[in-house]
């Protein structure tokens, strides 16, 4: 399969990440379909994309006109034949149970041809020991990040038996999309970016439990200092400013406090426990509930696209 073959994409699974997913490809040129069961569901979706082309447009990145080529470029569709019909590239985006998963997997080995890419964006699970045998050359994880339609990053992770061919190709597509590709050489679960946030959770938990700081001071803290040299150094070349001779030094310090490994967090449990899950219930670390989700949503995409504005020339460069 060449990147000039890939004429329509199939994006499995409208929840949460599908509708941004299908909404990069549309809007790049490439005709998409967009698969849910669920009737609801898709005009969910078609709601979320509207508004996300809408604050596109007040941020001068679409035209009106171009808004409408997008929407004409998605085929939405509750039938999964219907969705992969003559699809080059699918993008499984469903639920994170592997049951769910296999018997979808199954499925598309019946319907679509044998060069056929098939993408999982599970963010978490080892997709490589339920996929069909003769499917693994060209199935790899690519996990996008919400919201996926905003943030650069796709983890490509390959598998044992995962083509050189389909890395390639899947980074390539990824790049013409506008995304930046970081190809992870195996699995390992949480692959990247979750395994760092993991380690991140148990001090912020660790903080905020012991009444160290609140969470707005918290936050302000890694803005104003984390955030913005993380965008010039990342992580591994931020040691090399520090001195890994001084790195070490820190690692040996006896007097620093670790948090211990509490997987029952007060702060974290006390809200769940409440019914307080964040932005969708109006209420979790930080109070949302006097302003529509749309709305708090709406604001955080247009900061992130400012965030992104300034800084995108950076991903690549280095020091």
């Amino acid at each position: 399969m060449n990147i000039k073959n890939i004429k329509k994409v199939a994006v499995m699974g409208a929840g949460t990440m599908g509708p941004g997913i299908v909404q990069t490809f549309a809007m790049n040129g490439y005709n998409a379909s967009m698969y849910t069961r669920s009737e609801d569901t898709m005009k969910k979706a078609q709601r979320v994309i509207k508004a996300n082309l809408q604050t596109f447009i007040e941020e001068n990145l679409i035209t009106a006109d171009q808004m409408e080529e997008i929407m004409d470029r998605i085929q939405w569709t509750r039938s999964i034949p219907e969705a992969v019909k003559e699809a080059d590239y699918i993008v499984e985006t469903i639920v994170e149970k592997k049951d769910a998963k296999k018997g979808l997997f199954d499925e598309l080995d019946r319907l679509c041809a044998s060069d056929v890419i098939i993408t999982s964006n599970t963010s978490f699970l080892n997709i490589y020991d339920i996929v069909p045998e003769r499917r693994k050359p060209c199935t790899i994880i690519a996990h996008w990040f919400a919201p996926p339609h905003i943030i650069p990053l796709v983890e490509v992770v390959r598998g044992e038996k995962t083509a050189k061919e389909t890395v390639d190709l899947v980074v390539e597509l990824m790049k013409k999309v506008d995304k930046v590709p970081v190809v992870m050489e195996k699995f390992v679960p949480g692959f990247v970016i979750n395994r760092i946030q993991r380690i991140i959770g148990w001090e912020t938990y660790f903080l905020l439990d012991n009444g160290y700081i609140t969470p707005e001071q918290l936050d302000l803290a890694v803005k104003a200092s984390l955030m913005p040299r993380g965008m010039v150094l990342g992580l591994a070349q931020r040691y090399d400013f520090t001195g890994l001779d001084l790195s070490v030094k820190n690692l040996e310090n006896k007097e620093t406090i670790d948090p211990p490994l509490n997987k029952h967090p007060k702060c974290l449990y006390d809200l769940v426990e409440a019914g307080h899950y964040g932005v969708k219930t109006g209420k979790g670390f930080y109070d949302y509930s006097n302003r529509p989700i749309e709305e708090v949503l709406k604001k955080r995409d247009k900061m992130l696209l400012q965030v992104l504005r300034s800084t995108k020339k950076f991903i690549y460069e280095r020091v």
